[in-house]
């Protein structure tokens, strides 16, 4: 099949799930949005703070829908697809995928405009960087080492037909035909991950949950859930 792609004025629309955010990074991930991005549409998945009053005070979130019951970790899938069919609703022509604790180096805004102003590629990857227990130090050890490309740009093309991971957790942020069947590339542009900066009494409970979730590490290896407890990880400064 062929698709029309525009060249010029692309809406980039941002897409995110948010849960019990208020205390953590919403408001630096948010101010930062909304300086390149057109919209932004939320989904908050079950919280239980003010995190759908501080994404409802952003004039760029043009849509946030809420639920009463979390469905991260049950059923990641119909998560997934409720912030996509929200987001198709508002007619973008690029989306971004982003979480509540991710943030792109300073340079993606000066890029982001070239990149999806264009008709070759539909989707662009980028190397995650995990920061651990800190702000300014990522990690470089184990899967943790910034080296495996992840997808979170890409062009929302009408006619297409986009299939989802059916997995309850570590399904992905896009569609997982995306890659295989549109044309794309991996970037250099660079995002932070600040959902282990925190403390460790932080990431202790997110492996706890994490194990919980998934006991027979059907979806991750157990030994990638468990170097989450390492006391001496390797980390690097990180260098704008």
């Amino acid at each position: 099949m062929t698709y029309y792609r525009k060249a010029t004025n692309n809406k980039l629309t941002a897409m995110m799930q948010v849960r019990n955010e208020s205390h953590r990074y919403i408001r630096q991930v948010l101010d930062d949005l909304s300086e390149y991005v057109d919209e932004i549409v939320i989904v908050d998945d079950g919280s239980t703070d003010d995190t759908a009053a501080i994404c409802a005070s952003y004039p760029k979130v043009v849509s946030l829908g809420r639920s009463d019951a979390s469905l991260y970790g049950i059923n990641e899938m119909a998560l997934k697809l409720r912030l996509f069919r929200r987001t198709l609703a508002t007619r973008p022509d690029w989306i971004l995928a982003i979480d509540a604790d991710e943030c792109f180096e300073p340079r993606f805004k000066d890029d982001v405009r070239g990149m999806i102003n264009q008709t070759l590629l539909d989707w662009y990857a980028f190397r995650f960087y995990h920061f651990w227990h800190s702000t300014t130090h990522y990690r470089v050890d184990k899967l943790w080492a910034p080296v495996q490309y992840g997808p979170r740009l890409f062009r929302y093309l009408p006619q297409a037909t986009y299939r989802w991971n059916h997995q309850a957790l570590h399904g992905g942020s896009l569609p997982m035909n995306l890659v295989s069947e549109f044309p794309g590339t991996s970037s250099s542009l660079r995002i932070k991950h600040f959902g282990y900066a925190g403390s460790v009494e932080e990431t202790l409970r997110k492996y706890q949950f994490y194990v919980s979730r998934d006991p027979n590490s059907d979806f991750c290896p157990r030994s990638h859930y468990d170097s989450m407890l390492d006391e001496h990880p390797i980390l690097e400064p990180w260098v704008d």
